[in-house]
């Protein structure tokens, strides 16, 4: 090879070497999340964009039905970060688990409860009676059902709650008709856009005003223990993720088309716009809607909601300027 060629592929090298981690090098990282919905889908994001592998990553994303069970995963080692509802996670902590939250993208759970699309069903208090589905016990659903059947004066034994194994579980019956309510995040709203259910009109966590996070990214101390820098670089992915969501709505459909087949581009982009509108760039735990559902799940008030969370990668970030100059 000539001087000159020599040169430029020795430039080329050193270029590729900065903007492109090998993928021999790459950290291989096992994600999940527990349903199909564009809040747990910033995992998919930030892999399929290439924001993962930009950052040194290659991954894994896996669909574990039910938040118990993720969490589970989480603290047994078999997964470096998860979507998942709180309500297990702050369990565990309380527990004794190491799980901690590292970022937060709104301030309200998106559980709320569906009913099949003909049923005589107008109103929350129309529950009693009924058998209503869950994904397990002790998840988010579970959870903000207990708490809007406590809110409009029904006791928990006045319907009987079912566990459905996950989301996939309570989407089925609701499909078959073997249940005719069931309580879903945003996924159920895939049921609406194939005409099988609708939402229950006054039973959302936004309408009965249950502050909460949605879907937290959570980890383990252990891992953040074991590699800081590792975890930043993650943090630092996830908060691209949000704003590639947030300002490239094209290329968020397509991937979003790509997990959540079936959907048309209208209906992915209306519920995208309504997704994208609550997400913050900085997407620190709202302390607020962490008290509120330590609060649900009868946590003492002496409880500090600091022990649930590490926001020191989040508070690098912002003090860089990194999250500013995502967005000029």
């Amino acid at each position: 090879m000539s001087e000159p060629g020599m040169k430029f592929f020795g430039l080329l090298v050193i270029s590729l070497s900065l903007t492109i981690p090998a993928l021999a090098g790459a950290e291989k990282l096992t994600l999940a999340h527990v349903a199909i919905n564009p809040s747990q889908g910033m995992l998919w994001v930030a892999k399929d964009s290439g924001i993962l592998a930009k950052y040194g990553f290659t991954a894994d994303i896996v669909l574990i039905p039910g938040t118990p069970r993720t969490v589970q995963a989480l603290i047994a080692g078999d997964l470096d970060y998860a979507v998942a509802g709180s309500p297990a996670a702050l369990r565990a902590r309380m527990q004794g688990a190491d799980v901690v939250m590292l970022a937060g993208l709104n301030s309200y759970p998106s559980q709320r409860v569906f009913v099949k699309r003909d049923a005589n069903l107008q109103s929350p208090k129309e529950l009693k009676g009924k058998i209503i589905g869950v994904t397990q016990f002790g998840s988010a659903g579970d959870t903000f059902l207990r708490s809007a059947l406590k809110k409009i004066g029904l006791k928990e034994s006045e319907v009987t709650i079912l566990q459905m194994g996950g989301t996939p579980g309570v989407s089925q019956a609701l499909e078959a008709g073997k249940i005719e309510v069931g309580v879903l995040g945003d996924s159920g709203m895939l049921l609406v856009f194939r005409g099988i259910a609708r939402p229950l009109k006054g039973a959302s966590a936004k309408e009965m005003g249950f502050l909460g996070l949605d879907g937290p990214l959570s980890t383990t101390e252990r891992k953040i223990k074991a590699n800081p820098a590792a975890v930043s670089r993650f943090v630092r992915a996830y908060v691209e993720a949000i704003h590639y969501v947030k300002t490239n709505k094209a290329g968020t459909i397509r991937i979003f088309q790509k997990y959540m087949r079936g959907l048309s581009e209208d209906d992915l982009g209306t519920w995208l716009e309504e997704f994208r509108d609550g997400l913050r760039p900085a997407p620190y735990p709202d302390e607020e809607a962490l008290r509120a559902e330590l609060d649900q799940i009868g946590a003492p008030k002496s409880q500090s909601t600091a022990s649930f969370i590490n926001t020191t990668f989040l508070d690098e970030l912002k003090k860089s300027g990194f999250i500013d100059k995502l967005y000029k």
